[in-house]
């Protein structure tokens, strides 16, 4: 008898909209927030009945392969943002904007921004830092009308300059270096921010601090919500789990143990069996025999 919990997955869920998830954090509901980055993964996304997917740019690690999340290009985010978009029908769809893509001025960040949404469908964009120059290019992409999801603490693009991937704010100094760039992000905009590899004290004092949602990644739980990368938390890659994520599944053993008994199938001639084959009218198949035993089928 199988073990496996029956999850109820409602068909009239109403669609997830800035206003809800404002309404989430006042009424204290947990916002769940996970990453996907195709059609499949979006569509489980969807059944699961998530409030937002994330099209992050860890994408460059976790499916193309890249070694670090600078690489990955706009028109890759596009394709990867396209593709999610055509299996969500209600959470909120988030794209990254990928290093290089919104840094030059505040015009090249609204142009970008305008692409994600234009051509992959995206509902809003998200932007790591909340220094000035950050901060502007939030601002006017609010302005011309796209919602915008700030990103503090931990950095993914900017790992060199916080000396690698390493909890942030774990000083008061360094705190309230993070609680002031989450406050000007909120006065610029945002409608909501992640808190990556910060302390859970420090996150929790300043997710009251702040009016707009705060999705926490290694951030403790008091945050207004959670976001884990699909990756992680499905155990695809093998080896030890990140200390923020938490594993529910062990896909990489399942799926390796899957391909390595096709193999030895086809090898052995175990596959395919009659089960998964056509076939073709007696009658027909004479013909078919005699048509190309025909001399006149090597003249044709």
């Amino acid at each position: 008898m199988s073990t496996t919990p029956k999850v109820s997955v409602s068909t009239d869920r109403l669609a997830m909209t800035l206003p809800r998830l404002a309404e989430k954090k006042r009424l204290g509901e947990p916002i769940v927030m996970i990453t996907a980055y195709d059609f499949p993964s979006a569509q489980i996304a969807e059944e699961a009945g998530v409030d937002i997917v994330l099209v992050g740019d860890s994408a460059a690690e976790v499916v193309l392969g890249y070694s670090s999340t600078v690489t990955v290009s706009i028109e890759e985010m596009l394709m990867l943002a396209a593709a999610t978009r055509r299996g969500l029908r209600t959470p909120l769809l988030v794209a990254d904007l990928p290093f290089g893509a919104y840094e030059a001025s505040d015009e090249q960040a609204v142009l970008s921004s305008q692409r994600l949404v234009k051509e992959a469908g995206a509902d809003a964009v998200k932007l790591e830092g909340g220094g000035p120059a950050r901060v502007s290019r939030v601002g006017a992409i609010v302005a011309a009308g796209i919602p915008v999801m700030g990103h503090v603490g931990l950095t993914p693009q900017s790992t060199t300059a916080l000396g690698g991937r390493r909890a942030q704010g774990r000083t008061a100094e360094r705190a309230l270096a993070v609680a002031r760039e989450a406050r000007a992000l909120e006065a610029a905009g945002c409608f909501a921010v992640v808190f990556e590899a910060i302390p859970a004290a420090v996150a929790a004092e300043l997710t009251r601090l702040l009016s707009i949602p705060v999705i926490g990644i290694g951030a403790g739980a008091d945050t207004d919500g959670q976001v884990l990368v699909l990756h992680d938390m499905l155990g695809i890659y093998p080896g030890q789990t990140k200390r923020h994520a938490k594993r529910y599944a062990d896909l990489h053993s399942q799926m390796l143990a899957a391909v390595s008994e096709y193999a030895e199938d086809v090898r052995l001639g175990r596959f395919p069996t009659i089960e998964n084959t056509f076939s073709i009218d007696p009658e027909e198949l004479a013909k078919l025999v005699n048509a190309l035993r025909s001399p006149r089928f090597e003249d044709d």
